[in-house]
């Protein structure tokens, strides 16, 4: 009887060091993948912010070149200038200023992290109001 009981408790033994060896692999397994997946989703961010930061940088060199432009068109067109041609500088201006506003959104939602979608439709407005801005400025310039 002895040795039948010995022979169950090495058995059982056995078993459960079996079963926590497993365990053990299983976890680090786990926390291996959790890991790997984590790191993957960094360098993925980074890469896809870092074209965000290119666009915005060409954005930022956009406007400052169209600023001065526009500064320079209004040191042009002093005091006197038409109505319509003021008006037409006010819109610019106005442009101007909501493009400015869209880069420092643009900014914003680049160091918080959000979804490339929501960056990218910024970008495209931006652009958008790039274009209006200058479209304004070669048409006061053009009617000059």
């Amino acid at each position: 009887m002895k040795k039948s009981r010995l022979r169950l408790f090495k058995t059982t033994s056995l078993t459960i060091s079996l079963i926590g060896i497993i365990l053990i692999l299983l976890t680090i397994g786990v926390v291996g993948y959790i890991i790997v997946t984590d790191v993957t989703n960094s360098v993925s961010t980074t890469v896809n912010s870092g074209s965000a930061y290119d666009n915005l940088t060409q954005l930022k060199s956009d406007y400052n070149n169209l600023s001065q432009k526009y500064s320079a068109l209004n040191e042009q067109l002093g005091t006197h200038a038409e109505n319509n041609v003021k008006t037409s500088y006010n819109e610019g201006k106005l442009k101007l200023s909501e493009l400015n506003e869209t880069i420092n959104s643009i900014e914003s939602d680049i160091n918080k992290g959000a979804s490339d979608k929501i960056i990218s439709s910024e970008i495209n407005q931006a652009k958008e109001d790039i274009k209006e801005a200058e479209e304004v400025y070669n048409n006061i310039t053009a009617s000059k």
